[in-house]
């Protein structure tokens, strides 16, 4: 477990990513890519995070589920989803301190935002762990996709029931800078 944020890879990476808006937010035509790996193993966070989810489990550290069937006694079950519940904490606020910078510098008038992943995660669900072995399940496929684009504000909040994929997203990024 990460002792403090700025020890978490993710921190270091959206502290990156908020510099480069800092310097960059008033040009024009840049792309950022923010891509954390997280929420990922070893499910890792600074202890803020892991507090918020106490489970009875006392044992050797649990961050790492195996790639194979739930075969785990039910108090290293909810170790192990507390400690992924404690990264995905982490992600939602690092992803809000990006919002928190769209915000105070108006960037929703002039620039993209599109928030994806590249695949769920099975926490036991369908007797499972990971992802990979098993069949595709809905909670390994149905990946979040939320786009932002100040050309459509009358679109925001609205969702759409069209399948995309994420080979889709390279050229809409290319789409959007006219290439």
């Amino acid at each position: 477990m990460a002792q403090d944020d700025a020890a978490s890879p993710s921190v270091r990476c959206f502290n990156a990513a908020l510099e480069f808006l800092g310097i960059n937010r008033a040009a024009d035509g840049w792309f950022l890519q923010v891509e954390t790996f997280d929420p990922h193993e070893p499910f890792q966070a600074p202890r803020r995070f892991r507090e918020a989810y106490p489970t009875n489990y006392s044992g050797p550290i649990l961050d790492w589920p195996p790639y194979a069937r739930v075969t785990e006694a039910p108090d290293e079950c909810a170790e192990l989803r507390a400690n992924y519940c404690a990264v995905l904490a982490l992600c939602d606020a690092q992803l809000g301190r990006l919002l928190d910078a769209f915000d105070a510098h108006d960037l929703w008038r002039d620039t993209a935002l599109i928030v994806t992943t590249d695949h769920g995660y099975l926490l036991g669900e369908h007797d499972w762990w990971a992802k990979n072995r098993m069949h595709c399940y809905e909670e390994i496929a149905h990946i979040p996709l939320f786009v932002h684009h100040p050309s459509t504000p009358a679109a925001a909040g609205g969702r759409r029931r069209a399948l995309t994929q994420t080979i889709d997203l390279m050229p809409t990024f290319l789409e959007l800078f006219g290439v």
